[in-house]
């Protein structure tokens, strides 16, 4: 499973860039985020780490320079770390761990890019707020996507039979 929201994660951006619809739509969050959901805590995050950095191997983007591809790791780890820790093992439900999922990862997108530019010695602030108001479309389709993806797939793992 973690393998496929990988791939998933490989290929949905490229489809979105391709149509021009590129970054405010948040195409790479979307599997990240499922994983978290749907797979252990450490595969998990080993999707939202190896889905950025694969994709900078294979494309090219997100850019090494400036660093997006490393904020974009740490962004992986929040959105997919959260779900994993708050649905499956404190067992909240959907829309609340998607709410401070999204907000954790808007406050820690914030921070890493007033940390980065003000290390290239830019305006870290009026950018900030800019890539946080880019990804909104990217956030509402999040809210209207997900759930109903978490529980059709967890319907679907509850009546598979368990192989051992």
């Amino acid at each position: 499973m973690g393998g496929l929201f990988l791939a998933l994660a490989l290929v949905i951006p490229v489809i979105f860039h391709a149509l021009g619809l590129g970054p405010a739509f948040l195409p790479m969050f979307f599997p990240i985020i499922l994983a978290g959901f749907m797979v252990s805590l450490p595969v998990a995050l080993s999707v939202g780490i190896l889905a950025p950095l694969t994709s900078m191997f294979l494309t090219g983007m997100p850019p090494v320079y400036p660093p997006v591809v490393f904020i974009m790791m740490v962004e992986g780890i929040v959105l997919a770390g959260l779900p994993a820790v708050l649905h499956q093992r404190y067992k909240w439900k959907v829309y609340p761990v998607l709410f401070v999922t999204m907000i954790s990862d808007r406050f820690v997108l914030f921070w890493c890019i007033l940390i980065t530019m003000k290390w290239l010695k830019l305006p870290g602030e009026a950018l900030g707020l800019a890539f946080l108001l880019r990804g909104l479309p990217g956030i509402v389709l999040i809210f209207a996507i997900i759930p109903p993806l978490v529980w059709s797939l967890e319907k679907k793992m509850k009546s598979m039979p368990v192989l051992e």
